[in-house]
């Protein structure tokens, strides 16, 4: 089920202001121990071994692969 961009975005940002890139493993950590619901970590998960240098590049591909919606 496709999660709203909103509820992603803060993990993505955070990411990308504490790694200086936007990669799976710390952002689902984080949502991890924010206790952040399934949804929300799935749509992370679907960020897979890509590592995005944008958030822009990032929401674009979580878009087009269905996992999270404007």
């Amino acid at each position: 089920m496709a999660v709203q961009w909103s509820r992603v975005a803060p993990y993505i940002e955070a990411g990308l202001a504490n790694e200086g890139r936007i990669e799976r493993s710390g952002i689902v950590d984080k949502a991890y121990d924010d206790a952040a619901d399934d949804d929300v970590v799935d749509a992370i998960d679907g960020l897979g071994s890509r590592i995005f240098m944008t958030v822009e590049e990032a929401k674009q591909f979580l878009l087009s692969t269905g996992l999270v919606e404007e």
